[in-house]
């Protein structure tokens, strides 16, 4: 009987070894040479994605909305940007400023949401009854579209692969003021004995 086990162990061995993963796999439809490497997409190119868009910087020009009309917004905000996020860079939406560098360069350009899009405009409650000025802080914040690299044409830009931005916020608070230093006031300096 032992024999016997030992023989069937050997050839349940010796047919997985000859035979592996038979049936797991049609030959051809996976893999370099498959439907996969044939341009086939995928279910994951036929979803909308969207990705963060935010631009931070200082307001240049602001032009409030009229609260008489509720159906559209009147309000524009423009901001030379400080800072702004990869794919607020990307989407083609801010102008390089130095061609030189690698990728682009968003700090001082500018930007404008412009009136029509459908967005909050917050105002800081430090401004009380007052209105914005030039060089206040302004954030925008919104979502934009893209369309993933392997899903979209070849040859298409990167620029080309975002679509217009969806804003949905637009934040403006007073710019931070420095607190003047106090003057320095001099002590006088004292020598001490040698000894």
């Amino acid at each position: 009987m032992k024999t016997a086990g030992k023989i069937l162990a050997l050839a349940g061995a010796i047919a997985l070894v000859a035979f592996p993963a038979a049936g797991v796999a049609k030959k051809g439809e996976h893999g370099k040479s498959g439907a996969h490497a044939k341009g086939g997409k995928g279910k994951n190119c036929a979803k909308l994605h969207t990705r963060g868009f935010q631009v931070g910087g200082t307001l240049v020009s602001m032009t409030a909305d009229d609260p008489a009309t509720l159906d559209v917004s009147e309000a524009t905000v423009t901001l030379t940007v400080t800072s702004a996020n990869k794919h607020a860079r990307e989407s083609g939406e801010l102008a390089d400023q130095d061609a030189d560098r690698k990728g682009v360069q968003a700090k001082g350009a500018t930007y404008t949401v412009l009136a029509g899009d459908a967005y909050e405009l917050r105002l800081s409650s430090d401004y009380g009854t007052g209105t914005p000025v030039a060089g206040d802080s302004v954030k925008v914040k919104g979502r934009v579209a893209i369309t993933k690299k392997r899903c979209a044409a070849d040859g298409t830009s990167t620029a080309d692969r975002y679509d217009t931005p969806d804003v949905t916020r637009v934040s403006v608070k007073p710019a931070a003021v420095e607190a003047p230093e106090a003057p320095e006031t001099e002590t006088p300096e004292t020598e001490t004995p040698a000894s």
